[in-house]
């Protein structure tokens, strides 16, 4: 969870599902942020700067936790975490899949990986047709 990225005053993505059992990782991205929460005391009061971070303790409980950034409530950096089922869902859900640029995967690899494959087709057909044509009618040996 990102705090005020870009210097913005919002909580960056302004809604979260997490599973019960969860924690969150929040990281400061600018100056003069706090996460805390409407109800329970999870959150992290004191006003921090860009480069610090906080991990909440397991969310136990279904339900929306609700949090601002003190400062800059006013501003409009509200933020809810929705733990658990909810939503109308009745699957076993769970938090929403991370792209792979989240999960640390540059969106560059996968365009190795399609032109590794690429090169292996292509190879294939240039050795069928080197066996197949590749021979010179005069180099059968022999009389």
């Amino acid at each position: 969870m990102k705090v005020g990225p870009g210097g913005s005053l919002k909580f960056e993505p302004e809604t979260l599902s997490l599973p019960t059992g969860g924690k969150v990782k929040f990281v400061w991205e600018s100056d003069g942020h706090n996460v805390s929460p409407s109800n329970g005391d999870w959150g992290h009061e004191p006003i921090e700067d860009k480069g610090f971070s906080y991990t909440t303790p397991a969310f136990q409980e279904a339900g929306a936790q609700e949090y601002v950034c003190v400062p800059h409530e006013s501003a409009g950096m509200v933020g809810t975490i929705q733990v658990g089922s909810s939503g109308g869902s009745s699957g076993g859900g769970g938090a929403e899949e991370p792209s792979p640029e989240e999960m640390g995967v540059p969106f560059q690899a996968h365009f190795v990986g399609i032109a590794t494959i690429l090169m292996m087709v292509l190879s294939l057909v240039y050795t069928f047709f080197a066996v197949k044509y590749g021979e010179s009618p005069n180099a059968k040996g022999g009389n």
